[in-house]
């Protein structure tokens, strides 16, 4: 097996001192890679058998040398029956089936052991928390999605011809009616993962776990994630390969997979210690071509933070990585779950960017904002306050004219009167003042993109149809898109590439 052409032989480390087995302050054993100087760094938990062999044996250790060239931080654990978790008799799948027979939960004391060591990598300053991954093979991409199901520190799972139903096995006949056999099959744990990234990868004729089986579940985490209106980012791989295998190129392409999504940080600005600052959700310029990168900053919708927040979502996947290789900062700063923009946002926004020109990061003719709802309104607002910083604004499905939406939904004016401090008695005066509908002259020539659904309940259209047409009527240059759709992340799927466009060719 050699290295594909994505990763070229001096990227990958054939031989590589490990840590060993070290173990948690409460004991927990588990195996690593040295871990990279310079503070927290993305981490991987790489399971397959034990600990020790996962990272030394081909191909299941490959996926883990790729990523720790790329700065990543490398462990493993010992699977249940394997390494020093193997009883006298109970070697690998025999040991599950005879534990499980026993009523021994073998998944909940992994899923233990595997928060315990992220738990200890994050404290020791080890792990990046906001950039913790899961991968396996077979029974390890069984586990890995276990343990992901369990601690939502894990943002995406990759897995390598996975078990995903304990009783494709041939070792578990006779165990049909054991509930807890039936309780551990993965299909259970799609609701959990819904809102991760998922990779899965298998073979066409996988009569050993069931080729159907891993199908099947992808499907389950794509339903769980579109009925939480998440929108699911999950890709399945089904390959012309024979029987139960994986392939050193499987791997390849999962480390491709990792190093694009697992890609943000979180970081505070303008600086730890100003009074004004707070964490932000941080997706560097993948490079800048030897020119100042642009800035987008993102504003989620009601109830957000910079931990949950539109962009993260599967709609937005393709708009994320063009703007990253395109060389913009892309910065997600949590300005509070209902700050509806009120004068304290606004002097954050004012002091984040202020720091990343004054630092030189970024090129100050090329500020844009992007919001969704509350953060669609949020921007405009944001942006007839600063015309002469924002250079254009992407809003999606954005209220505008306030007093209308107070009145279509009024169970969120007493959030919007708190956030201004606006007399509830008689709030008119100061909605119909901090509407963006009222503001057209101080837009001016700035771009803006519109993007609204025909049935959205929660921002009825006419609030981006009623201010394109203002903007349009002042001669401002907006560019207004209506999808059939309602209130969703999903209606934004098929504009990427356009909203992309609209923001890269802004003219500075």
């Amino acid at each position: 097996m050699t290295p594909s052409s994505n990763h070229p032989a001096p990227l990958y480390p054939d031989t590589l001192p490990l840590s060993g087995v070290v173990a948690t302050p409460a004991g927990t054993a588990f195996a690593m890679l040295p871990p990279h100087e310079g503070g927290p760094a993305p981490t991987l938990l790489l399971f397959a058998m034990g600990g020790w062999d996962t990272l030394t044996t081909e191909p299941y250790c490959r996926v883990g040398r790729l990523l720790y060239a790329h700065g990543w931080n490398v462990v493993s654990l010992d699977l249940p029956s394997h390494g020093a978790d193997c009883r006298p008799g109970d070697p690998e799948i025999v040991g599950w089936v005879g534990r499980l027979k026993q009523g021994e939960d073998i998944v909940a004391s992994f899923r233990l052991r595997v928060n315990d060591v992220i738990e200890h990598l994050v404290t020791t300053g080890i792990a990046d928390p906001s950039r913790i991954a899961a991968a396996g093979t077979s029974r390890g991409g069984f586990m890995a999605f276990h343990a992901a199901a369990d601690n939502p520190r894990i943002c995406a799972i990759a897995a390598f011809a996975p078990l995903t139903e304990l009783l494709a096995l041939t070792e578990f006949a006779g165990q049909e009616s054991n509930p807890l056999v039936q309780r551990l099959s993965l299909i259970h744990t799609a609701e959990a993962v819904a809102d991760r990234a998922a990779w899965i990868i298998i073979g066409n004729a996988d009569t050993r776990v069931g080729t159907d089986h891993a199908i099947a579940y992808a499907r389950a985490i794509t339903a769980a994630s579109q009925a939480r209106s998440l929108g699911c980012e999950v890709t399945l791989r089904v390959q012309p390969t024979p029987g139960h295998m994986g392939l050193a190129e499987w791997h390849d392409l999962a480390a491709d997979w990792f190093l694009q999504t697992v890609v943000s940080t979180v970081r505070i600005l303008p600086e730890p210690g100003h009074p004004l600052a707070v964490p932000c959700r941080v997706f560097p310029p993948r490079e800048t071509s030897g020119r100042k990168a642009g800035l987008v900053i993102h504003l989620y919708g009601n109830s957000g933070s910079h931990q949950f927040y539109n962009l993260m979502r599967p709609a937005y996947a393709l708009l994320r990585r063009d703007l990253r290789e395109a060389g913009y900062w892309v910065i997600v700063p949590d300005l509070g779950p209902t700050h509806w923009m009120n004068s304290h946002s606004v002097a954050v926004l004012d002091a984040i960017i202020d720091s990343l020109i004054a630092r030189g990061d970024i090129d100050p003719k090329q500020v844009h904002l992007m919001g969704t709802s509350m953060g669609g309104g949020s921007a405009l607002m944001y942006a007839y306050q600063r015309a002469k910083v924002v250079r254009s604004v992407c809003a999606i499905f954005p209220m505008t004219d306030f007093v209308a939406w107070m009145a279509e939904m009024p169970d969120y004016l007493p959030q919007f009167t708190e956030a201004h401090g606006i007399t509830a008695a008689a709030p008119g005066p100061a909605l119909r003042k901090l509407s963006p509908l009222n503001h057209i002259a101080d837009f001016a020539k700035m771009p803006i993109f519109l993007l609204h659904g025909e049935a959205d309940t929660c921002v009825p259209v006419h609030h981006s149809r009623d201010f394109a047409a203002a903007l349009r009527a002042a001669g401002s240059p907006v560019v207004y898109q209506e999808t059939y759709g309602g209130h969703s992340d999903n209606e934004a799927m098929l504009w990427q590439k356009d909203i992309f466009r609209f923001i890269a060719n802004t003219p500075s």
